[in-house]
């Protein structure tokens, strides 16, 4: 299910195939948002449509308000239609983060196993929700202090040499909720609720033994586009690698430029 200010989709398909369905989403939504402009007018004209039929009693003083009836079914039909474009009209813009997640599934298109799917889950139906809150806390002056984690990307594929990858891309938000606080005047005044945003990439690859060894170079707090590793193991194959990040919107170079650093840890067998 995707809507342009509501999308959750799930993943179960080769990567050409969910970009496509994820153009074809963009491209519904352009096409109800173009329609949605159209109508909007229509119950304006329905409400100057009746004008001239009101002004006709007026004219003529007749006590019977004859052309007054067309007038106020008209004026019905623009309450109706209006009523029905509010329903209908699309939401709000896909998230930057869905354009993210399509050029990645692109890029990765060559990488799979032929006969391989590509798994996992895309959503972005906000972070605020009671579902995805990890915690709460009391803070200074018992603020109350909400802990959200939302893993709005997670995938899975079967690599063409082998490679397991599994990837989570996940937003972490801090919320100091509102509340009446006494000023330095003595009086209480309200203070707004006060957010905090931050991003984390996990990357989890398990390595076709046959194929790669693993090299041990990285180096915590390198920077990789718009993240900062801040986590890296390699035991027993499989390397895991965490990445964190203050930006609000991660874009497609970021993701892939994590990916790759993780394979640049790996060394094919039998090179010189």
């Amino acid at each position: 299910m995707a809507s342009a200010d509501q999308v959750l989709l799930t993943i179960n398909n080769k990567p050409r195939a969910v970009a496509q369905k994820m153009d074809e989403l963009m491209t519904q939504s352009k096409n109800q948002s173009q329609r949605s402009s159209r109508r909007k007018f229509l119950p304006i004209l329905f409400l100057f449509a009746g004008v001239p039929f009101f002004c006709f009693d007026l004219a003529l003083g007749y006590g019977a308000f004859y052309f007054t009836c067309v007038t106020a079914g008209l004026w019905i039909a623009a309450l109706v239609t209006f009523i029905a474009w509010l329903r209908a009209r699309p939401g709000a813009a896909f998230p930057p983060h869905y354009s993210t997640v399509r050029q990645v599934i692109y890029t990765l298109r060559d990488d799979l196993r032929p006969k391989e799917n590509l798994l996992g889950k895309l959503d972005l139906t906000g972070a605020r929700q009671p579902s995805k809150l990890a915690r709460t806390a009391t803070g200074m002056r018992n603020a109350k202090l909400n802990f959200y984690r939302d893993e709005w990307l997670s995938l899975k594929a079967k690599l063409y040499d082998g490679n397991l990858l599994r990837v989570s891309a996940i937003e972490r938000v801090k919320v100091k909720e509102g509340m009446f606080r006494r000023g330095s005047s003595g009086k209480m005044k309200w203070k707004p609720e006060k957010i905090e945003n931050g991003q984390q990439i996990k990357v989890r690859l398990a390595v076709n033994p046959q194929v790669y060894e693993i090299m041990h170079n990285v180096q915590l707090s390198t920077q990789i586009g718009q993240y900062f590793i801040d986590g890296f193991t390699a035991n027993n194959g499989i390397i895991e690698l965490s990445a964190a990040s203050v930006a609000k919107t991660i874009k497609p170079e970021d993701i892939l430029g994590v990916l790759k650093f993780v394979y640049d840890q790996l060394e094919r067998k039998g090179q010189q």
